[in-house]
């Protein structure tokens, strides 16, 4: 009965006997061994197999071993792949460190030593198939998120239905029986008509979510101020409303409608959740940490909450105006930084309200 083999390993030396002798120590039930005598015909079969560990001799005619593993770590498909230096040079640091430079992820001299070659390259073909679990892990992962959020998306838009008809018939009776209610009954209504209200913030909010989570164009250059203005308009502000811009002539590398829904969420939270009679808000960009912080003199937030606001329907209660939040805008802030390679948090040492900070922004 025939071994399903586990891996393939490419050996590639100009000269066949160091090909029969590197074979030999590394055969095994579990192997495919593939040999070539030039680096050329290396990059042919990579074209062909999936390769899990490569072994190239530095020296060779026409295209040494170097120049073989730099074509081979420029192609998408197979950066990725383990790669040995097998050499009879210098071992000096100029040469080594060219090697890592490279890409390389060991040398091993000649003269071989059986034991030691064969150590390296189970050693390496176990970080192989670890790499090569964590990719399947992560590509199931991603489908589960993306089945979750179109799940989301399908749920939210057939509730939408059901809920505008108890909305309609909260309205119906609000106009022609609320004056025929009792006290109690009135009071009931009113729980009634704020829990319809609540969850169809909650729908809007999952299908808003849903659609900017699976939807985002490629980053682009985007004007701090410019686009902070535009955003304040479309925010119902009043002369209760301050709200003070600093440094923000500069422009960043960002997704447009990203960066739209980040700021806005996170103006929005400010207004909202703010105690004072005066709400002030600050947004500052810092050139030399490239940030973008925006504070406001509310109630702030517990340290202990900062990382837990940032959770799924995870909410801290009514605002100090009586309204609920959903738990699902600081997520989606969260979800479009980490899809622009920044990260978005609170300044624990901000004690004059809260302060959150983007991180990591690339100026241009």
């Amino acid at each position: 009965m025939n071994t399903a083999k586990t891996h393939t390993l490419l050996l590639i030396d100009d000269k066949p006997a160091n090909l029969i002798a590197l074979k030999s120590m590394l055969e095994h039930p579990n192997r495919e061994i593939i040999t070539c005598e030039s680096a050329h015909q290396g990059l042919q079969i990579l074209l062909k197999e999936k390769i899990s560990l490569i072994l190239v001799d530095v020296q060779m005619p026409e295209m040494d071993g170097y120049e073989f593993v730099e074509i081979v770590k420029q192609h998408p498909d197979t950066a990725n792949i383990p790669t040995i230096f097998v050499t009879a040079i210098s071992d000096e640091p100029k040469y080594i460190n060219k090697a890592y430079d490279l890409g390389a992820i060991d040398f091993l001299f000649k003269p071989l030593i059986t034991e030691v070659t064969r150590k390296k390259v189970d050693s390496f073909l176990k970080i192989w198939d670890y790499d090569q679990q964590l990719k399947a892990l992560n590509e199931k992962l991603l489908v589960k998120n993306r089945e979750l959020e179109q799940f989301a998306h399908i749920i939210a838009h057939d509730l939408k239905t059901p809920l505008n008809n108890i909305k309609s018939l909260i309205d119906f009776i609000e106009e022609e029986h609320i004056l025929d209610l009792k006290e109690e009954a009135t009071d009931l209504f009113e729980m009634v008509k704020t829990s319809a209200m609540d969850m169809s913030k909650l729908i809007d909010d999952l299908l808003h979510y849903s659609k900017n989570v699976e939807n985002n164009e490629g980053k682009e250059s985007i004007h701090i101020l410019t686009e902070i203005n535009a955003i304040i308009k479309l925010i119902d502000t009043d002369n209760s409303i301050k709200i003070n811009k600093e440094n923000l002539n500069h422009s960043v590398l960002f997704q447009p409608v990203a960066f739209k829904q980040i700021i806005q969420n996170l103006l929005s939270n400010a207004i909202k959740y703010n105690d004072k009679d005066i709400t002030e808000i600050s947004i500052t960009y810092s050139e030399n940490q490239k940030t973008i912080s925006i504070s406001d003199n509310g109630p702030g937030i517990p340290e202990n909450q900062h990382e837990k606001v940032f959770g799924m329907f995870y909410t801290l209660g009514r605002t100090s105006r009586g309204e609920s939040g959903t738990g699902i805008g600081l997520n989606l802030v969260k979800k479009l930084a980490e899809r622009n390679d920044v990260t978005v948090h609170f300044n624990s040492n901000y004690t004059e309200g809260t302060e959150v900070i983007i991180s990591n922004l690339i100026s241009v």
